[in-house]
């Protein structure tokens, strides 16, 4: 039998429900099931997480202005970013989540626009990005200081995650340390879910190397700080050379969802990215994959000739199937899996 054939028995076999290692499950092996109180918040209401049916793209950028500076944005023209969400719903988008915060100058009423003028909910997202970016503030907080500003700032927007959360190198510096700890705190008191950027490899590889085990150091700071496994996601965990999916698998067994959010990126090739997952796959952590694209560029947008917002659905998601995954497994990782990070039960 053949790679690709035992990877085709292995998605008919989870399609039926089938678990091939004890202990370990695949996102169909059983219903999905929240607590009563659950919802996932977006910026105009509170949603039950049974009512998202579609696929929810955990990492995106609606409103963003980078690199960190510059003046104007594609994302500025609101008009244009509706007509092409409009689009992705109409490739199958139910959710997106908006992955910047104001270090990124993120602009939570042109979301809002954006979501009522699409008729799409949208996640907004609270948090600070990465060193660079940083306000000068922020050196001299304590963690707990900027926990504070971060549960105020998400009860205030309606935010419903904290995200993304990243580092600048290799090495989390004194002040992007501080920041992990604080967002684990903010997550503490409020139950919101929290998605990070990994320093993947090819940040700048010459200047600063990045090693493997950067994800696995950001969960460990994470958790120190009281961070919940079950609602945070590594991200950027596609962009490693991790073709065995060892770093991913790491991961997977201590409890935390794996972001593939740079697909259709091609700092590693999407193919490998495809392997890495059936890796995974094989394993037994279908249920801990996240998917996404980190759309960031006016390159991707639809009236530029690119493949749009919905592009981890139309280009990377048949990429998958490709590569043996049933159609029901890739739907249960975009829409359950999706709705499992997203959803949490608010804090008072």
């Amino acid at each position: 039998m053949t790679r690709r054939e035992a990877l085709a028995l292995l998605g008919a076999g989870v399609a039926l429900g089938v678990s091939r290692r004890p202990g370990r499950v695949f996102a169909l092996d059983q219903p999905v099931t929240f607590p009563p109180s659950a919802i996932i918040r977006t910026l105009a209401r509170d949603l039950a997480p049974e009512s998202i049916i579609a696929p929810a793209l955990f990492h995106e950028h609606l409103s963003i202005h980078y690199p960190i500076g510059t003046p104007t944005s594609f994302s500025d023209d609101v008009a244009l970013i509706v007509e092409e969400v409009k689009l992705a719903k109409a490739d199958g988008v139910g959710l997106i989540v908006d992955g910047g915060h104001p270090d990124m100058k993120r602009d939570l009423d042109a979301l809002r626009r954006i979501s009522t003028e699409a008729d799409l909910p949208i996640v907004g997202s609270g948090g600070y990005y990465m060193q660079r970016s940083y306000p000068p503030e922020i050196a001299a907080k304590s963690a707990d200081e900027i926990a504070d500003t971060l549960v105020s700032e998400a009860r205030a927007g309606r935010l419903g995650a904290f995200g993304e959360i990243g580092q600048d190198g290799g090495v989390l510096t004194t002040d992007e340390t501080k920041v992990f700890q604080a967002v684990a705190k903010a997550q503490v008191k409020t139950g919101l879910p929290i998605f990070t950027h990994n320093a993947y490899t090819g940040t700048r590889p010459t200047q600063n190397p990045v090693p493997r085990d950067a994800a696995l150091k950001q969960l460990d700071v994470l958790e120190a700080a009281g961070g919940k496994a079950s609602s945070i996601a590594i991200g950027h965990v596609c962009c490693l050379d991790d073709p065995k999916a060892e770093i991913a698998i790491a991961l997977a067994r201590r409890g935390v969802f794996v972001g593939f959010d740079r697909v259709t990126i091609a700092l590693v090739p999407d193919a490998q990215k495809a392997t890495t997952i059936m890796a995974m796959v094989e394993a037994g952590y279908a249920s801990h994959v996240l998917l996404s694209s980190d759309f960031y560029s006016g390159r991707s947008l639809k009236k530029n000739g690119g493949p749009g917002i919905a592009q981890t659905v139309t280009v990377f998601g048949p990429m998958l199937l490709k590569a043996g995954m049933s159609e029901a497994m890739l739907k249960s990782i975009l829409v359950d899996n999706s709705r499992r990070f997203l959803a949490f039960v608010p804090k008072a």
